[in-house]
C-alpha cells in the first residue's frame, strides 16, 4: 500500500503562500512611489543572497546542508554520532517545504509591487529596477515549477498558482503546467528586453539567461536550451587547475567563471551557520557508489577537492551558478537532440579540463551502464542510454555539494531508494520528490488541490 505523507500544520505566524503573502496595506504600511523605493524593496532580497541569510532564491550552506545529504551521493548508516541530527531522507524535511513556499511566494509579492506600481521608466537605472523585478518573478516561479510540480508529462498537468499582479483578494487555483511555463517563459523575455548589465542588481541579462537554460532543460525544451547553455560557456570559458580549485573552494568571491554566488559577504548569523554547516557535512561519510564514480583517481581534480580518504567532505558549501553546469546542459541537450557527436565533444571538453592526460570518449569507449545504477531511465523516460548515463555521472561529480542531485534523481525518473539506520529503513518515495502546498493554502482556498501522496 502507498504510504501518505501527512503534512503538519505550519503556525509560525509566516506570510501563507497565496492566502495571505499580498496582505500588506494595513498598520501604516504603503506601497513605494520612487525607483529609489522600488529599488531598496528589491534589494531586501538581493542582500539575502549576498549575506547568505536565506536561501529562497539560491541555496545558502545551510540548505545546501539539508538538500544533499538526503541523497545517494551520502551514506546514512556510517553517519557518525554528530550527524544523527541531519535529516534522514527527504521526508525528514517536507514540513519545511511548506514554509519555503510561502518565502518565495513573498519575493512574488515584492517583484509584483514593482511591476504594478513603477510608473516611469525614463533612464537605465528605471530598467534596471523593471528588468530586476520580472527576473526575480520568472526564477522565484522557476523554483516553484521544480519543487512543487510533477515533472513534464503534458501541457495539462498541474501546474502552479500564478499571481501576476497586486491584488489583496486574489486566490487563484493552479494553472495548467502548459499555462505555467509559458508565463515563466514570457518573464524571461521581459526581463531580458530591459538589459539589465549592472552587476549590483545580481540578475543581470547573462544570469537571466542561465537561469533560462536551466528552465528549458528543466521542461525538456532541448533545443533552446543548447543555444542558451552555448552562450554561456562560450562566454564564461571552463578554467583548469589551481583555477579551478580556487573558484570552487573560495568562500566569499565569485572568481573566474561564476556568474552568480550566495554569501559574498560575511558576518555575525550568516558565518555561525556557514561554519556550522561546513562542519555537520562531514559527520556523514559519502557513499561508495559516488566515489567510485572518479575511476581516474587523483588524475580527476575533483577527487580530492571533493573528499577525503575516508570519504569526508572537502569541497566547500556555497550556492553559485557557474559555467560547467551549462556544459553539462549543451552535453546533455544535444544527446536528447540525437547530436551525439556534439555531445560527445561537450563532455569531453569538460573532462579535459577536469582529468589529467584524459583520453576523448568515443561512440565505442563510452563505459557501460552500472546494472546498480540507480538512474535506469533519462528524463524522457527512455531507457538510459550509455552516453546519457556518462554524462549524468559527470554531472553528478561536477556539482556534487552543489544542490543538484536530488533534482537530477527527480528528473530522471524518481527512482525510489532507501537507507537503513537505529533499526529503522528510510524510504525515498516517488511523490516525495514533488513537496507540498501547504496545508492552510488547502484549507483556506477552496478547490486548491494538494500534490499527490500527501492528505492534506
Amino acid at each position: 500500500m502507498k504510504k501518505i505523507f501527512i503534512v503538519g500544520f505550519i503556525a509560525l505566524g509566516l506570510l501563507s503562500g497565496c492566502t495571505k503573502y499580498l496582505d500588506v496595506k494595513t498598520y501604516g504600511k504603503a506601497i513605494p512611489e520612487t525607483s529609489e523605493e522600488f529599488a531598496a524593496l528589491l534589494h531586501t532580497h538581493l542582500n539575502d543572497i549576498d549575506y547568505g541569510n536565506i536561501e529562497t532564491l539560491l541555496d545558502n550552506p545551510d540548505a545546501l546542508l539539508d538538500i544533499e545529504v538526503i541523497t545517494d551521493n551520502f551514506s546514512l548508516p556510517l553517519s557518525l554520532s554528530g550527524g544523527r541530527n541531519l535529516p534522514k531522507y527527504i521526508g525528514s524535511s517536507l514540513n519545511d517545504k511548506q514554509v519555503r513556499y510561502e518565502k518565495i511566494y513573498a519575493v512574488i509579492r515584492d517583484a509584483n509591487i514593482i511591476v504594478d506600481n513603477m510608473k516611469s521608466v525614463a533612464n537605465q537605472g528605471d530598467k534596471n529596477v523593471l528588468g530586476t523585478a520580472h527576473a526575480l518573478r520568472a526564477v522565484a516561479y522557476y523554483q516553484l515549477l521544480k519543487e512543487y510540480c510533477e515533472p513534464y508529462t503534458t501541457d495539462d498537468q498541474a501546474g502552479l498558482p500564478i499571481v501576476r499582479s497586486f491584488d489583496m483578494e486574489e486566490r487563484p487555483l493552479r494553472s495548467s503546467y502548459g499555462q505555467t511555463v509559458a508565463f515563466i517563459a514570457d518573464e524571461f523575455e521581459k526581463a531580458l528586453t530591459y538589459d539589465v548589465k549592472d552587476d549590483i542588481y545580481r540578475y543581470t541579462a547573462d544570469v537571466v539567461k542561465a537561469y533560462q537554460a536551466r528552465f528549458y532543460f528543466w521542461i525538456r525544451e532541448w533545443e533552446k536550451a543548447s543555444v542558451l547553455a552555448k552562450y554561456i560557456v562560450d562566454k564564461y570559458p571552463l578554467v583548469r587547475g589551481k583555477h579551478y580549485v580556487d573558484m570552487i573552494q573560495s568562500k566569499h568571491a565569485k572568481l573566474e567563471n561564476v556568474l552568480l554566488k550566495s554569501y559574498i559577504y560575511g558576518g555575525g548569523n550568516s558565518d555561525n551557520s556557514a561554519v556550522a554547516a561546513q562542519n555537520n557535512i562531514t559527520q556523514r561519510p559519502l557513499s561508495k557508489n559516488f566515489t567510485d564514480l572518479f575511476v581516474e583517481k587523483e588524475k580527476d581534480i575533483r577527487y580530492v577537492l571533493s573528499f577525503d580518504e575516508k570519504r569526508i567532505n572537502n569541497k566547500v558549501l556555497n550556492g553559485r551558478v557557474r559555467s560547467a553546469e551549462f556544459q553539462l546542459i549543451l552535453a546533455e541537450s544535444y544527446a536528447h537532440l540525437g547530436k551525439e557527436d556534439l555531445a560527445l565533444q561537450a563532455i569531453n571538453k569538460l573532462r579535459a579540463h577536469r582529468i589529467e592526460d584524459n583520453i576523448d570518449w568515443t561512440v565505442a569507449t563510452l563505459p557501460e551502464v552500472d546494472a546498480k545504477s540507480l538512474i535506469t531511465v533519462d528524463a524522457e523516460g527512455k531507457p538510459i542510454s550509455k552516453l546519457i548515463n556518462s554524462i549524468l555521472n559527470e554531472r553528478r561529480k561536477e556539482l556534487y555539494a552543489e544542490g543538484d542531485r536530488f533534482f537530477e534523481l527527480k528528473r530522471n525518473g524518481r527512482p525510489e531508494f532507501w537507507s537503513a539506520d537505529n533499526g529503522l529503513k528510510y524510504t525515498t518515495e516517488e511523490y516525495m520528490y514533488t513537496f507540498p502546498l501547504p496545508r492552510l493554502d488547502i484549507e483556506v482556498v477552496p478547490g486548491l488541490v494538494q500534490n499527490k501522496g500527501y492528505k492534506y
